[in-house]
C-alpha cells in the first residue's frame, strides 16, 4: 500500500509539473494560434470554423461525434501519426473506454470497455484487412500499421446494422486518404531519429504521401511510404509455473508437488511456490514498411470508380537472452531456514540453495531463443459508386491477405555444473525478483554442460475475399429519411502450421545420463535425429558463449548480469559440422480453418426536428470448418479430422441521438452482438492418451469447433453537452450482457477408438455463460482562446464474475480477460502561431490477461506520461519533438495474487526528433 501510494504522489507531482511548464511557456510570450493545413477527413462536419492544429483536431473529433447517430468516438490525422502517439493504438488509448496492450513499448492490440483485444473488430475501409502472425488471430496487431497513412479513425461503441459484425467490445474503422478530397499536388515528407534509453541507439523514420488530380478533379492518384528501423528491447524478470506444495491441491485446476524437503531433513507443505525464477533480455531488430496506392475516377458526376492497394511488411528477427533458476533440485538443495512465507504463510517469497556435499547445484541455466521472422499484408480492393436521382448504388470487390512466422528459430541452453556454483537464491518480496548467487554469472566458464536443443517454430496464412453490395434509398415519408439495405459474402480461409528442422549425427540415442563430471554428459531421452545423441558432438560451451555479462540492463527489473548465447557461434558449428537441416511440418501441431459468413441487412434512417437515428436488423450465417490431424496413443493419424459447424445470428440493433437544444445531445442504443471464437480455440489438434492399466475413461486435450460463438446484449444512454466549437463535456452509461463467452476448461466427450468407444476427459476451451459488464463513461475537453487546452475522460467498468459449468456438475467463477475497473486519461497543451506542446497522460487498473493452473493471472495497474513539442521553422516545415514513457514505467503481473510475482519488464523511455515538410 506504501508502494502504491507514493506511485500516485508522484503522478500528482509530474501532471503539476508538466502544467507548470505550459504556464511557463506562456509567460515567456506566447501568444494566439493559427490556422494549419490538413487533410479534410471524411466526416459529418456541418459548419466551417477556422482553427488550430491541436483544437482543430479536437473540434473534428468532436464534429464526428456529434452528429453520428450511433455512439462513436474518432481521431483525426492529428491525433494519428503526430506526437506523441506513434501508432494507431497510442492515439486510441486516449479514448473513452479503450485501453491497449503495447509490445516493445508501443501500442499492439485494442480493447474496448473492459473486452479482450479479440473481442475488437477492426476494419481498413470497412472491411477486413488480413492480420500476419506467428499465431493466427482475430485481434488486429496495431504495430504492423504505418499511422501516417490514416487519416480517421472511428471507434463505434454501439453498432448499426449496416456495419460488419464482429466486436462484442467494439468496432474499429480505419479511414485512409482519399486522392479526390486532397488538393492536387499536396503532399508530406517527414524524416525522424529516435532514441530509446534500453538501447542507446539512434534510428530513422521516413513517411511521406503525395496526392496528385487533374484539373476537372475528375482523376486523382495517391501515393504514400513509411519505413521505420527500430530495436525493440525488453528487460524482464519472470517465474514460471507456480503451484502447490502439498499432497492435496487446494482447488481445481492447480497442481499439487507434494512436500519441500531442505538439506536438513525438514519437511515444508501447504503453501504456493513458482517453479523458476527467471531473468531475461528480449532483443528485436525490426523494420517495417507501408505503401499505399489509391486511385479514383469520376467519369460522369454520377459515378466513381475507386481502387486502394496496400502492403504491410514487417521484420522481427530477436533473440531472447535468459538466465534461469529452476526448481529441479529442490528436494536436496534447499538452504535449512532460507524459505521466506508472505503474512499468511501461503506463498513462497524468497528461498536459497546450498551445495552442502549432498548434492551438486545444477543451476543456473544460461538460455535463449533466435528468430529470424517476416510479417506482410496484402489488401486490394475496388468499389464502384453511383448516386441515381434518390438511391446510392454501391458495390466493392476485394482481397486482404496476409503471412507471417519465423523461416528459423533455434532455442539452446547451457547449465552450471562440476562446482561452478555454490549457492544461489531469490526474494520476490519486492514485487520483482532479487537474484544473489555466489558465482560470477558473467563468465562463460560457469556454465560447462551442454544442455538442451530444439528448432521448431509456428507461422499462420490469412486470406478474405468479400463482394458487398450496399444501396441507399432516399425517403420523404414522415420522419424516415432514408432506408439502407445490403448483402455480403466473405470467404475466408486460415493456416497455422509448426515447422521443425533438425541436424541429425546418425547416431543412436545418448544409453545414460553422465553428470559425473565426465566429458560428454548427455540424456537418454533426446530423439534419434538429434545431434545431442553423440555426446562428442555437442559444441564446447566456451565456444558458444559471450566473453562477458550483457550490459545496459536498466530500467527498475532485477536482471543479473550475465553471459548470453552467441547464436551466429552456434548456427555456424552446425552447419560447418552437420550441413543443412532436415525441415519438416509437424502435421499434428497444424489447422486450417475455413468460414463462409453470407450476411444481410436492412436499416431504416429517421430524422426531425429534434430526434435522429437509426433501427434495423442483421442476419448472419457462419459455416466454419476445422481440418487437424489428431494422435491417439501416440500415433499420428493419416487421415485428417475435418468438423463442420454452422450457426444464424439475427442482431437487431436501434440507435437514437436526442438534440434537446443546439448544444445538449441524448443518445441511447441497444443492440445484440456477437464475435467469433478466436482460431487456436476451434482448431487445436485432438491427442488422447492411452488409458491407464483398469481405467474407464482416457485423458486428452483439444481445441473445440462446437463453440459458440460470444454474445452479448448491450445498452448505452448518454448525455453531451457542446458549449463551443471545440469544448464539449459528456457521459455514457452501458452495460453488456455476455450470454456466451469462451474459457479453458474441461468437457467429458465420446470418441470411438480402434472399434471401441471411450469416454474421454477432454481438456479444451468450453463455452462460459452469464457474464456482465457495466460502467460508465465521462470526458471533458475545453479549447481556451489564449492558446491552452485540456482533455480528459474516465471510464469505469464492473464486471460480474462468469459461470463456468464443470463436468462434475459444479459451477465456477471466473474473471472476465482484459477488464480494468478504472481508466481515465489527461491530456494538457498549448499551441500558438509557431510552437505547440502537448503533455499527455494514462491509467490503467489492474486487469485479468489469463487463466493458469487454476488461477487468474493478472496485469498490475499501469500508467504513462507522454510529451511533445512542434515547432514551425518556417512555412511548411516544421520540427518535431517527443519522448514516450517520460517517467519510465515498467508492466508488473501477477498470478492470483499481487504478491505471487509473474514478472516484470521494462520497454524503456524513448525520444523521437524530426522534420516534417507539408506542401
Amino acid at each position: 500500500m506504501k508502494e502504491k501510494t507514493l506511485k500516485a504522489n508522484r503522478q500528482v507531482a509530474l501532471l503539476r509539473t508538466s502544467a507548470s511548464v505550459l504556464v511557463l511557456c506562456s509567460i515567456a510570450g506566447i501568444t494566439q494560434a493559427q490556422s494549419i493545413d490538413e487533410p479534410e477527413a471524411e466526416s459529418l462536419v456541418l459548419e466551417e470554423v477556422e482553427v488550430l492544429g491541436i483544437r482543430q483536431s479536437m473540434e473534428k473529433n468532436l464534429n464526428v461525434k456529434r452528429y453520428s447517430n450511433a455512439i462513436v468516438d474518432s481521431i483525426t490525422a492529428e491525433d494519428i501519426g503526430k506526437f506523441p502517439d506513434k501508432n494507431v493504438a497510442d492515439a486510441l488509448q486516449r479514448v473513452p473506454g479503450v485501453s491497449i496492450v503495447r509490445s516493445g513499448g508501443e501500442g499492439a492490440r485494442v480493447s474496448i470497455r473492459g473486452t479482450a483485444p479479440e473481442l475488437t473488430f477492426t476494419q481498413l475501409n470497412g472491411n477486413y484487412i488480413a492480420t500476419p502472425g506467428d499465431e493466427p488471430s482475430r485481434s488486429l496487431d496495431y504495430s504492423l500499421l504505418p499511422a501516417a497513412m490514416i487519416a480517421r479513425t472511428d471507434v463505434y461503441k454501439s453498432p448499426e446494422a449496416k456495419l460488419d459484425e464482429g466486436g462484442i467490445g467494439g468496432t474499429v474503422i480505419l479511414h485512409t486518404r482519399k486522392p479526390l478530397d486532397l488538393d492536387a499536388g499536396e503532399g508530406m515528407l517527414s524524416v525522424e531519429t529516435t532514441y530509446a534509453d534500453v538501447t542507446e541507439k539512434y534510428e530513422p523514420q521516413y513517411t511521406g504521401f503525395y496526392s496528385w488530380k487533374n484539373d476537372q478533379e475528375s482523376l486523382g492518384v495517391l501515393v504514400g511510404y513509411s519505413k521505420q528501423d527500430r530495436q525493440n528491447r525488453v528487460i524482464s524478470t519472470t517465474t514460471e509455473n507456480w503451484g502447490w506444495q502439498g499432497d492435496e491441491k487446494p482447488h481445481a485446476g492447480v497442481e499439487a508437488r507434494g512436500a519441500m524437503v531442505d538439506a536438513d531433513g525438514n519437511e515444508y507443505r501447504d503453501f504456493y511456490a513458482p517453479r523458476a525464477v527467471v531473468g531475461s533480455v528480449f532483443e528485436e531488430e525490426r523494420t517495417r514498411e507501408g505503401i499505399q496506392l489509391s486511385a479514383q475516377w469520376r467519369p460522369v458526376e454520377q459515378l466513381e470508380f475507386g481502387v486502394n492497394y496496400f502492403r504491410f511488411e514487417q521484420g522481427g528477427n530477436s533473440e531472447n537472452y535468459r538466465i534461469v533458476f529452476p526448481e529441479w533440485n529442490y528436494g536436496n538443495a534447499i538452504a535449512p531456514g532460507s524459505l521466506k512465507f508472505d503474512e499468511d504463510g501461503d506463498t513462497l517469497l524468497g528461498i536459497g540453495m546450498l551445495d552442502s556435499g549432498q548434492a551438486e547445484l545444477q543451476s543456473p541455466q544460461v538460455g535463449g531463443d533466435y528468430t529470424r521472422a517476416e510479417y506482410v499484408s496484402d489488401t486490394l480492393d475496388f468499389n464502384v459508386n453511383y448516386q441515381g436521382d434518390g438511391y446510392n448504388v454501391r458495390l466493392a470487390v476485394g482481397n486482404s491477405s496476409a503471412e507471417g512466422g519465423p523461416s528459423e528459430k533455434l532455442f539452446a541452453s547451457v547449465n552450471s555444473r562440476y562446482g561452478t556454483v555454490t549457492d544461489w537464491s531469490w526474494d520476490l518480496s519486492s514485487g520483482t525478483a532479487d537474484i544473489d548467487t555466489s558465482a560470477d554469472l558473467g563468465d562463460p566458464n560457469t556454465y560447462p554442460l551442454y544442455d538442451w536443443f530444439s528448432s521448431h517454430w509456428t507461422s499462420s496464412e490469412d486470406e478474405e475475399s468479400y463482394y458487398q453490395l450496399d444501396v441507399s434509398i432516399d425517403m420523404d415519408y414522415g420522419w424516415f429519411s432514408s432506408l439502407d439495405v445490403g448483402l455480403k459474402y466473405r470467404d475466408h480461409e486460415i493456416n497455422r502450421r509448426i515447422t521443425k528442422q533438425s541436424w541429425d549425427d546418425d547416431n543412436a540415442p545418448c544409453p545414460t545420463i553422465n553428470w559425473g563430471g565426465v566429458d560428454g554428459a548427455c540424456y537418454p531421452w533426446w530423439p534419434d535425429d538429434s545431434f545431442h545423441t553423440d555426446p562428442n558432438g555437442v559444441p564446447d560451451t566456451i565456444d558458444i558463449l559471450s566473453s562477458g555479462p550483457m550490459d545496459n540492463i536498466i530500467g527498475g527489473v532485477n536482471v543479473p548480469n550475465f553471459a548470453h548465447l552467441e547464436f551466429d557461434k552456434l548456427k555456424q558449428f552446425l552447419y560447418e559440422t552437420y550441413g543443412d537441416p532436415t525441415v519438416i511440418v509437424e502435421r499434428d501441431q497444424d489447422y486450417r480453418i475455413g468460414e463462409e459468413i453470407t450476411a444481410a441487412y436492412v436499416q431504416q434512417n429517421f430524422t426531425s426536428a429534434t430526434l435522429r437515428g437509426n433501427f434495423g436488423v442483421r442476419a448472419v450465417q457462419t459455416k466454419q470448418y476445422a481440418r487437424t490431424y489428431d494422435n491417439i496413443d501416440g500415433v499420428l493419424q493419416d487421415e485428417p479430422n475435418v468438423r463442420d459447424s454452422s450457426n444464424t445470428d439475427i442482431l437487431p440493433s436501434v440507435n437514437i441521438a436526442w438534440d434537446i437544444n443546439d448544444e445538449l445531445v441524448m443518445r441511447a442504443a441497444l443492440a445484440r452482438v456477437v464475435a467469433r471464437v478466436d482460431y487456436g480455440d476451434l482448431g487445436g489438434s485432438e491427442s488422447i492418451h492411452a488409458p491407464l492399466p483398469g481405467a474407464t475413461t482416457r485423458d486428452g486435450f483439444a481445441g473445440n469447433s462446437e463453440l459458440e460463438p460470444y454474445k452479448a446484449d448491450q445498452f448505452d444512454l448518454g448525455l453531451e453537452w457542446y458549449f463551443d466549437d471545440a469544448s464539449a463535456i459528456g457521459f455514457t452509461l452501458f452495460r453488456k450482457d455476455i450470454a456466451s463467452f469462451v474459457i479453458n476448461g474441461n468437457s467429458l466427450v465420446s470418441r470411438e477408438i480402434d472399434g471401441d468407444i471411450w469416454n474421454v476427459n477432454m481438456s479444451m476451451p468450453v463455452n462460459g455463460t452469464d457474464a456482465t459488464a457495466q460502467g460508465a463513461e465521462l470526458f471533458v475537453q475545453y479549447a481556451f482562446d489564449n492558446g491552452f487546452g485540456v482533455f480528459a475522460n474516465y471510464t469505469y467498468t464492473d464486471t460480474e464474475l462468469a459461470n463456468l459449468d464443470l463436468e462434475s456438475g459444479e459451477t465456477i467463477k471466473t474473471e472476465i480477460a482484459g477488464t480494468s475497473k478504472d481508466q481515465y486519461n489527461l491530456s494538457v497543451y498549448y499551441e500558438n502561431d509557431d510552437f505547440s506542446v502537448r503533455a499527455s497522460y494514462n491509467y490503467r487498473s489492474a486487469y485479468a490477461d489469463g487463466y493458469s493452473n487454476g488461477v487468474n493471472t493478472f496485469t498490475d495497474e499501469y500508467d504513462q506520461l507522454d510529451v511533445n513539442a512542434s515547432y514551425i521553422l518556417q512555412e511548411n516545415l516544421t520540427l518535431t519533438a517527443s519522448i514516450i514513457n517520460l517517467t519510465e514505467e515498467k508492466v508488473d503481473r501477477y498470478w492470483g495474487e499481487e504478491n505471487r510475482v509473474l514478472g516484470s519488464s521494462y520497454s524503456g523511455r524513448r525520444a523521437y526528433m524530426g522534420l516534417t515538410y507539408s506542401f
